[in-house]
């Protein structure tokens, strides 16, 4: 430790020079008026006095030269190695299609088979493997020649075959963690113990999660179900990007990870090993299984909808990937409830296939499905053959009232998908259409009927579509009748303005309180683009918020779908209608112009408002027939279908006339997480004030048939299983309550609403069931050790891939380097309390003795 007094108000030679001459001169001064005291007190008073004085001024000049006292000295920091341990799912493979070579070599790694004397002998058994013959089992420990037949014993031989053999089940019987685990932890390797003798190790265990172990903790880990780490997929990349985001992050030596590569969250995995490698962290890769391909089958994805009306026309895609089965048949059945009730047979051509069935709809209520294939001749996995899934087949149709002014193109081909679809009962009136008088009346409705019929069928109405109606159509008490029916009954109403009448020339203060726009005004591209000639027309195009980019009604894109599109990619409109959503609305989508920056703010196209227990939509776009081109009914009829079952499952949210809840899916992964969202009665708003608003989610009950001899056991733990979370009102929207439910366990729920501290009883219960399933993950998709990913990471990172067998050399490659940082610790003298308490002293002290010795 070095000390150091530095002077730091000497800096300035001028300063540091006035200062010296004051003080030289004040002690001039001091010592002629010594002369004078001399006279009056005893020459020892008179010492005294002096002594204080120029004490006095020696602390004065102390302080005007800031003396700041220094201490350095050299601290180490001893840097630190990251160790990431795999122990996803496809870890729990055991590699039996590994080479005898391959079984050779790990052997030797975890010291299963011979030992330093004995290299040479193990050698030569591999290089006999390598080359497709037999090894020379009785062969001298130090003959290393495989083609030597001539001599060993023959006794000798039989022994360590028998041995090798032995080996070789066991490896038939142990998972990659169990590989991983001998690796670091047992004799003779001991790899863990040997790193953390010359260097700080941080041992990481990861699947889609991740958390560090102390080395005694990992075998209980590997005994455990690793629930908290998500083993059903693969996030090496994570381990890589939080170690660096540490305190001492940036004194990570390298990193190692042993894993099997089965990389499955979605990251660039490219870029972050870059970053490492320019950051000087290097990472050593260690995979773990054979390099040869296994024979297996496995389902890599599932699209089906979740949700499908009665009788709806419902399918299930399934790919499956193959390795090693290329030339055969494989059966897929689907089971409904476990029975088996459609089955496909497909020659497998190539790494992968498809099947596709057809979804029974027949009969409402949740089913549970499952696709799957016979364990195949050598499969290295069984648990991947088979995916389930819950299909909810609702009983309901949607009924959608189409009210127009003029048949314009939206409106022909909006009703011809209406009636074209199934699950969807149509009223249309259409108030200007051709009358020849022929027949007794028009084709369509032309006129609403009276209001009370109105109000009627308005309350057997999922969602009210208006049009470009003129001004003397709709009468006000028509408005305020489709007011009550959105507010009161969760009514839908959707708004396609138009270019003739609405909104602007209708002027009902009833419609202007239900749009979700204020100040619309008409778009026309050609005004941001004027079209050149023989260049394709300006258009516009919806663009997605992120609001609604979870929406079903907008969902266009599939996974493994290759007709798929974005919305932006459809056709797009020469016209819109925008306006300025109001305070309590959403927006949907703008508009957007390829080359042209418009303003967001001023060109939102669909616009959302809750209303009461309703909604109200604003379509500013009326020419989605235009996503005909080319591609027929696919997009235009997907859309609308969409919209009109998103309208009827609201209406048909779980509640009645005080409340209504919703849940924002009823079948979701166990990976998701789920919003629910309350509405109010605006009348009790005013009686929910200091209220706790909760929904209570439990383990459904199951359901047993009344022919069941076996008597159902209510479990006594049951009320320990229930969650709750409280809801809490949306800013400025007090009738609205809503709450996200965080990842619950695969199975089915109850969500039920619950009310604490309020004058407001629910006169039922408002319960709705919830179907959670298991992830749906491509973890066991791909089972074999991808090496091309490892080798990826080694290489951006300038670091290298090394074999269990090749882990003695780690330890070398990653020789510590401690280096030692300088600390400075200044510590200031001259405002030191002290300093100015000995400064205080010395003057008093020179003032008491002045006083008492009869002094002025």
């Amino acid at each position: 430790m070095d000390w150091r007094l530095i002077l730091t108000g000497t800096q300035s030679i001028g300063w540091t020079i006035c200062v010296v001459i004051a003080i030289v001169a004040a002690i001039v001064m001091f010592l002629k008026l010594r002369k004078y005291e001399a006279r009056l007190v005893s020459p020892g008073v008179s010492r005294t006095l002096l002594t204080l004085r120029v004490t006095v001024l020696l602390v004065l000049l102390l302080t005007l030269m800031k003396p700041v006292l220094t201490r350095a000295w050299d601290v180490e920091h001893q840097e630190r190695l990251v160790v990431g341990f795999d122990v996803s799912g496809s870890m729990e493979t055991v590699d039996r299609h590994a080479s005898p070579s391959e079984m050779l070599r790990w052997a030797q790694a975890l010291g299963m088979l011979g030992n330093d004397s004995t290299d040479d002998l193990l050698k030569s058994w591999i290089a006999a493997y390598d080359a497709g013959q037999q090894p020379n089992w009785g062969a001298a420990v130090d003959d290393a020649n495989p083609d030597s037949h001539d001599h060993g014993s023959s006794e000798l031989g039989a022994i360590r075959r028998q041995h090798v053999e032995g080996v070789f089940a066991e490896f038939e019987k142990m998972p990659r963690t169990e590989v991983v685990r001998r690796l670091l932890l047992a004799k003779p390797n001991d790899l863990l113990e040997k790193l953390q003798n010359v260097q700080r190790v941080d041992v990481r265990v990861f699947g889609l999660d991740q958390q560090s172990v102390a080395a005694d903790q990992l075998q209980g880990i590997l005994d455990s179900d690793r629930e908290e780490l998500r083993p059903g997929g693969t996030d090496a990349v994570s381990v890589l990007t939080e170690a660096l985001s540490d305190d001492d992050g940036s004194n990570i030596s390298g990193i190692v990870l042993l894993s099997d590569g089965r990389q499955t969250a979605s990251v660039d995995a490219a870029a972050e090993a870059a970053r490492l490698g320019s950051l000087g962290i290097p990472i050593y890769c260690v995979p773990i299984g054979s390099q040869l391909l296994p024979r297996d089958l496995s389902v890599a994805s599932v699209q089906v909808p979740q949700t499908v009306f009665l009788d709806d026309s419902a399918r299930v895609q399934a790919t499956f990937t193959s390795t090693g089965y290329v030339g055969e048949d494989v059966t897929v059945s689907l089971k409904k409830e476990g029975e088996v009730i459609d089955q496909r047979t497909v020659t497998v051509a190539a790494g992968f296939f498809e099947v596709e069935f057809a979804v029974p709809s027949d009969e409402a209520g949740n089913f549970d499905y499952s696709l799957s294939t016979e364990v195949q001749r050598g499969e290295l996995r069984e648990d991947n053959n088979s995916r389930e899934f819950t299909v909810s087949v609702v009983d309901n149709k949607a009924r959608v009232l189409l009210v127009e002014g003029d048949a314009r193109w939206e409106f022909r081909y909006l009703k011809s998908a209406m009636e074209r679809d199934k699950r969807v009962e149509l009223s249309t009136v259409l108030f200007r259409q051709p009358f020849l008088q022929l027949l007794n009346r028009t084709f369509m409705d032309g006129d609403l009927p009276q209001l009370e019929a109105f109000k009627e069928q308005l309350a057997n109405t999922d969602i009210v579509i208006i049009g470009d109606v003129g001004p003397s159509q709709i009468a006000e008490p028509v408005f305020q009748a489709i007011e009550t029916a959105v507010a009161d009954d969760g009514v839908t109403l959707m708004i396609v303005p138009g270019r003739r009448h609405m909104p602007h020339d209708v002027p009902s203060p009833t419609l202007q309180k239900l749009l979700p726009v204020t100040g619309p005004g008409q778009q026309v591209a050609e005004r941001f683009k004027r079209t050149l000639p023989g260049s394709r027309p300006s258009v516009f195009r919806l663009n997605l918020t992120q609001e609604a980019s979870d929406l079903t009604l907008f969902r266009f894109s599939d996974p493994d779908d290759e007709q798929s599109v974005g919305f932006a990619n459809l056709p797009g409109h020469p016209w819109a209608y925008t306006g300025k959503p109001k305070g309590i609305a959403s927006v949907w989508a703008t508009l957007q112009m390829e080359t042209v920056d418009l303003d967001a703010a001023s060109t939102a196209a669909v616009v959302h408002q809750y209303y009461g227990f309703g909604q109200v939509v604003w379509m500013g776009i009326d020419s989605t027939w235009r996503w005909r081109l080319r591609a027929g009914d696919r997009w235009h009829h997907r859309f609308w279908g969409q919209v009109v079952r998103w309208a009827a499952r609201n209406k048909s949210a779980a509640g009645n006339d005080q409340v209504r809840m919703t849940l924002s899916d009823i079948i979701l992964d166990e990976t998701e997480s789920v919003d629910v969202s309350v509405r109010w009665n605006p009348k009790l708003v005013p009686q929910l004030e200091d209220a706790t608003v909760e929904v209570i989610v439990e383990p459904a009950e199951k359901s047993v048939p009344d022919d069941d001899p076996t008597p159902f056991v209510l479990n006594e733990d049951a009320d320990n299983l229930s969650q709750k979370f409280q809801l809490h009102p949306i800013q400025g929207a007090p009738e609205r309550f809503n709450v996200r439910i965080p990842r619950l366990e695969s199975g089915s729920y109850e969500v039920r609403l619950n009310v604490e501290n309020s004058r407001v009883q629910l006169d039922q219960n408002i319960t709705s069931e919830l179907i959670v399933q298991e992830q749906v993950s491509t973890e066991l998709a791909n089972i074999s050790c991808n090496r091309n990913f490892l080798e990826q990471l080694a290489t951006l990172s300038n670091g290298r891939v090394l074999e269990p067998w090749q882990l003695s050399e780690l330890p070398v490659l990653l020789a510590p380097v401690n280096d030692a940082d300088s600390v400075i610790q200044e510590q200031t003298l001259w405002d030191h309390w002290i300093l100015l308490v000995l400064f205080f002293v010395v003057l008093t002290a020179e003032w008491v003795i002045r006083k008492i010795n009869g002094l002025p």
